[in-house]
């Protein structure tokens, strides 16, 4: 579908491309896009928004997201960790589930009511990064560092507090009873 390497302010509607590869997209669109299986390979994304798009398994090699939005977006199932820096992206009221992000830079991200279920943040920079109004069932996180993170107002989360950095973190009652679970101790 994509008839050239590099688009512009350019709006693409309901597109259904499955094999992307070496194109440069700044400050487009993508709404309600299927994208989802699909091979993304060394294409760029800066400035661009997705909403109401499904990305689900798609597998993303050598792609690069600056200062990317994903609104109402599926995206279950990615593994981020093969992108290029800079890794820029905001997450509004999407399904990231079974997602990974492994040894990645993700200062200052913000992950917006989303489902944030069951994903992996393995050795990831997350200082400064705002889960505003996210469930993290299942979310793992390990060997992070968390400084200044806020989780205020998420939920299910678990997090080793011997694992991660959490130096300024900020966390809300009762969902901060949680590191409790993780101690050798019992309550009653």
């Amino acid at each position: 579908m994509f008839k050239t390497n590099d688009y512009w302010e350019e709006e693409f509607f309901e597109y259904n491309d499955k094999n992307l590869e070496s194109i440069y997209f700044d400050d487009c669109t993508f709404i309600k896009c299927d994208f989802s299986k699909s091979l993304m390979q060394n294409c760029k994304f800066t400035e661009c928004k997705f909403v109401n798009c499904d990305l689900s398994l798609s597998s993303l090699k050598s792609c690069t997201f600056n200062d990317i939005v994903f609104e109402n977006c599926k995206l279950i199932g990615i593994s981020w960790s093969s992108s290029q820096e800079p890794f820029e992206v905001k997450f509004d009221s999407c399904n990231i589930s079974s997602n990974s992000f492994h040894v990645m830079d993700l200062r200052q991200m913000k992950f917006i009511n989303s489902l944030v279920k069951d994903c992996g943040f393995e050795e990831c920079n997350m200082e400064k990064t705002l889960f505003d109004n996210c469930d993290l069932q299942q979310t793992v996180f390990i060997k992070n560092n968390l400084k200044k993170a806020d989780f205020r107002t998420s939920k299910n989360y678990l997090i080793d507090p011997k694992q991660n950095d959490l130096t300024k973190a900020l966390f809300s009652l009762p969902e901060a009873l949680s590191f409790l679970s993780l101690l050798p101790i019992e309550i009653k």
